[in-house]
Parts: C-alpha cells; structure tokens; sequence
C-alpha cells in the first residue's frame, strides 16, 4: 500500500485513539495510575537520553550504506541497499517513543527482556539502559542492521543485552529457552497480522503472571490494528492499555475482569483535571 495510505490511516487512527483516551485523573486502578504517571508524567532527565540521541544524531549524518535484508512489512521485502540515515528516519523509534520505553523498563524492573526488531538498536539501547540487570536479548533479521546495533550497544557498555541475528522462525523459541521466562517481550519485528499474532502465541509458554507484551506501531496498518485487538481480546490477557506510541498487554490475574485503557498526558486533555 502505498505511503499516503498509511499516512491517512494513521491521522485517522490517532483520532479515534484521541477522542476516547483519557488521563491519569481517570484511572480507578492504582497500578494503571501508578504506570500511567511513571510512563507518561514523569519529567526526570538521564544521561541515558543524551548517549542514545547523540548516537542517533551520528547516524542520521552518516552516508553509509547497507544492505538490508527486510523480513516485514516496512517496505519491499528481500534485499535492499539503504543508507544508515534513511533506516535511522524509517526504523527507528523517535525520542518521546524512546523514553517511554526507558521509564517503562524502569518502573516494571524486568529481570528478563526480549525485543523482536532490533533494526539499528535505539529501542534496544532505551531499554537496555533502563534495566541494566536485566537478561536482555534482542532479534533482528538483517545482519547488517543487527551489526551497527551491536556497535551502539558496545559503545554505550551495554554488555548485557546481545543481539541474535536470524529469522524471527529460526531465532525466537531458541531465545525463549534460553530465557526459561519473559518478564517484558517487545514485539517490533513484523507489521503484519498473522507474525504479530505468531510471535505471541510463541511466547506465552514462557510468560508468567506479571508479564507485560509491549506491542509498536498498533495504529500503523489496518493488519496491525487488527492483530492488537485479538491480542487484547486473549483469554490470557487481562489488562490492555494504549499510549498511542506503543501498547501493553499484561498477563496479570490479580485484574479478575478484562481492562482496557487508552491514555494520555493529563496536558493532552487539560480539561479533564478531575
């Protein structure tokens, strides 16, 4: 589909997600106002934020060119020569993006994480240094891409995150094993409905009670939209929340009754401060 299409679909989308989000002065559930207020209010600065953008900075001047080998539905699959800066603007999460992922890493202290989609490695670096005890393992299809996130990993002494590079169908159960259990699973690796849905259901053998699924880019295709819903819609999930930038889906049996929440900071709504 062409990139006007998606472009269209994700304004539409993000008024719907708008109009029926509401801040954290609506939340009933402590934990979901607790989560609400660290992911999306908290104001605090980390060196973390300035290394990850500096490198980010660095590789959007760089002409260097690699070759890519595109797993999902990010553009034409196969081979493709790419500029590092032009993967960096098409792949990688965008700096709000980035710290919310930090401070979600940060308040959930994950023992054990596993991202499927490294691309270039800047979630990765987010989330690495937020949780710099966790067993971090990481997937990316494409060696290239999979090698200059390693580089960024290296440089930021991240040494406890490592990149496998692979196909998703050849890499994933090895990494679950090798992980015995998934506290936060970042999937981020294939924007379309039957992987998303495949990669899931992969790792709920190895999910426990407090497991969370953080899910990107829910609101970028008609399929992704889809394959949130029929996540959210799981027998073994019971809370869902949506920020817009990414999603969570908990596997959490203390909430008896399915929940879902789409929220936003409470200066998205100023009006709803009650």
């Amino acid at each position: 589909m062409p990139d006007l299409f998606f472009m269209i679909y994700q304004f539409l989308a993000f008024l719907r997600f708008y109009w029926s989000a509401v801040t954290k002065y609506q939340l009933h559930s402590p934990f979901v106002f607790g989560l609400a207020n660290a992911v999306l209010e908290d104001r605090r600065w980390y060196y973390a934020f300035r290394d990850v953008e500096q490198l980010r900075r660095r590789m959007l001047s760089s002409d260097a060119v690699l070759e890519v080998q595109d797993f999902g539905a990010g553009g034409a699959r196969g081979q493709n020569r790419r500029t590092l800066s032009y993967i960096v603007r098409r792949a990688g999460s965008s700096a709000r993006q980035g710290r919310r992922l930090f401070r979600l890493a940060q308040w959930l202290a994950p023992k054990t994480m596993l991202e499927l989609g490294s691309s270039v490695g800047i979630s990765t670096m987010y989330l690495a240094s937020a949780a710099r005890n966790a067993h971090f393992l990481s997937l990316e299809g494409c060696p290239q891409t999979a090698e200059v996130a390693r580089t960024n990993l290296s440089f930021l002494d991240l040494h406890h995150a490592a990149i496998r590079t692979g196909a998703f169908d050849e890499t994933l159960l090895p990494a679950l094993q090798s992980l015995n259990k998934v506290d936060l699973v970042y999937l981020d690796g294939n924007h379309r409905l039957a992987p998303t849905l495949q990669y899931f259901e992969s790792c709920l053998p190895f999910a426990h009670n407090q497991t969370v699924f953080v899910l990107d880019d829910i609101h970028w295709s008609p399929e992704m939209q889809t394959a949130w819903q029929r996540i959210r819609q799981h027998k073994n999930i019971t809370l869902s929340i949506d920020f817009f930038d990414f999603a969570l889906a908990f596997v959490n049996p203390d909430f008896r009754e399915k929940q879902h929440w789409n929220v936003v900071p409470a200066w998205w709504k100023i009006w709803k401060f009650y």
